[in-house]
């Protein structure tokens, strides 16, 4: 299990709770999970909530209210990890899946995109900065 544990974390690095009250999802979490959380300075978006197991973040915090659809509800969101973000898009778009987010960056992060298959199923495409 630990095997299969370690090559997930690879392939899906990165989790994120959707919810219009970010605090209070933290404090849910904490709570009932014993997780802890940190904060990361974003710049211009503020402070990005996210959660901690054994002192390492392991997923963030989106507010709902900030996003341009009003109508998305609150779920959690995985991210993939992939070879070149751009490329991936291109290949889901080929295949009959969308783009929901086009490709952008994130300073010291790395880059993304929201892709939804040709059934509707949402995933967060990801590439590490530190990946090259």
């Amino acid at each position: 299990m630990d095997d299969h544990a370690l090559a997930a974390g690879r392939t899906f690095p990165w989790h994120e709770v959707y919810v219009a009250d970010t605090q209070a999802a933290m404090d849910f979490y904490t709570r009932a999970l014993g997780m802890g959380t940190e904060e990361m300075e974003m710049g211009e978006m503020g402070k990005y909530k996210m959660l901690t197991a054994n002192g390492k973040a392991v997923a963030g915090s989106m507010s709902t209210t900030n996003l341009p659809s009003p109508d998305v509800p609150p779920h959690w969101a995985v991210y993939m990890s992939v070879d070149d973000v751009d490329a991936r898009v291109t290949k889901v778009k080929e295949l009959g899946g969308t783009c929901v987010v086009d490709p952008f960056d994130v300073p010291s992060v790395g880059r993304m995109a929201l892709i939804a298959d040709p059934q509707g199923a949402h995933l967060w495409l990801y590439k590490d900065s530190a990946q090259g």
